[in-house]
């Protein structure tokens, strides 16, 4: 490490001292791009530039939907600083790999919007032309990992700059203009490829959600007066599997949920005039509306599962560790007796 540092002192030394023979361009990042080109130079002094100033170290070419603006970008990637150290990641691998892996974590692709103004620019001109299974490994210089939208490289020299230098490592898993489509697609695949929990007793008739009646023989005459408290156990997980809640000892302990300060215990259900009047608990919390519609479905004493897009769920923002961005999620709700004090 010494060595290479020492290296990039001694190129970063002899550009100083060409620049002293001639005028040199003052700005915010001058000093940023002394040392950047300096280290490029030094280890990888055949990268490509493209776009507004990135470096392209390795790419494969995709044979998908090829990445455009204005859409959403279904991707794994790796970023690390010019060391080599790694500062975000998608796969479990690299979180083992670190030490930091979390069974109650999710690990997968995740997604990335390309309108202007929610990506950087580097990230930006990294995804341009990539298509869907290809993948690239980039040099995005700090000032490029700006989200302001310039034209050129100059422009953004020009710019104040807080950020640091990244090489991202990023492979397309998808691309598409709708993520509520998208997601839709994956549900229907989701439900396809189970079919011994799927049947011709599923309903559809919200955009976005599906429900499962699970228990048999059930008075479908029989419903809930709107002033009805009933009690419930439910289990809540991506399509992935991934378990992120439970009201169920045992389920919480086999999927490494369980805290021993928490309560498992069915909870309480207040009905209402809707499905946008369910409230959960004594408190009467508020709860997300596809796990409000599951309910709407049921009858007393019935066992269902709903599955519905990430409107009707966390939406752009996820939910903590367990649940991305635009994520699609499952519950399976048994309705059962209260339970004795």
């Amino acid at each position: 490490m010494k060595n290479t540092f020492s290296s990039i002192l001694c190129v970063i030394a002899a550009i100083v001292m060409t620049g002293c023979a001639k005028t040199v361009s003052s700005g915010p990042n001058e000093a940023n791009k002394r040392y950047f080109d300096a280290w490029l130079s030094l280890n990888y002094p055949n990268a490509e530039k493209a776009g507004r100033g990135i470096y392209i170290i390795e790419e494969t070419e995709g044979t998908g939907d090829e990445v455009t603006e204005d859409g959403y970008v279904v991707l794994d990637y790796v970023a690390t600083d010019l060391e080599g150290t790694i500062s975000a990641y998608t796969d479990s691998e690299t979180a083992r790999q670190l030490g930091e892996y979390a069974v109650t974590t999710y690990y997968g692709p995740t997604v990335w919007t390309t309108f202007e103004g929610t990506i950087q620019a580097g990230l930006m001109d990294a995804l341009e032309g990539m298509k869907a299974g290809g993948s690239k490994k980039v040099i995005i210089p700090s000032w490029l990992m700006s989200y302001k939208a310039y034209d050129t490289e100059e422009q953004y020299l020009d710019a104040s700059s807080s950020y640091s230098d990244a090489i991202y490592d990023i492979t397309v898993k998808a691309f598409t203009d709708s993520i509520n489509v998208y997601e839709i697609e994956q549900i229907k695949k989701y439900i396809s490829d189970n079919p011994e929990t799927f049947n011709d007793r599923m309903t559809n008739d919200t955009t976005g959600f599906y429900y499962q009646p699970v228990s048999e023989d059930i008075d479908t005459e029989d419903t809930f007066p709107s002033d009805t408290t009933i009690y419930i156990n439910y289990t809540g997980k991506l399509l992935n599997g991934l378990v992120f809640d439970t009201t169920m000892e045992k389920v919480a302990k086999d999927n490494g949920l369980y805290s021993s300060s928490k309560t498992y215990e069915p909870v309480q259900i207040n009905w209402g005039e809707s499905y946008s009047d369910i409230t959960m608990g004594s408190d009467e919390s508020s709860i997300i509306s596809g796990f409000a519609l599951t309910l709407w479905q049921m009858h007393p004493m019935e066992k269902g599962i709903g599955v519905f897009y990430s409107p009707l769920g966390y939406g752009y923002s996820g939910s903590g560790s367990s649940i991305p961005a635009y994520a699609p999620l499952i519950f399976e709700i048994e309705i059962v007796e209260e339970p004795e004090d």
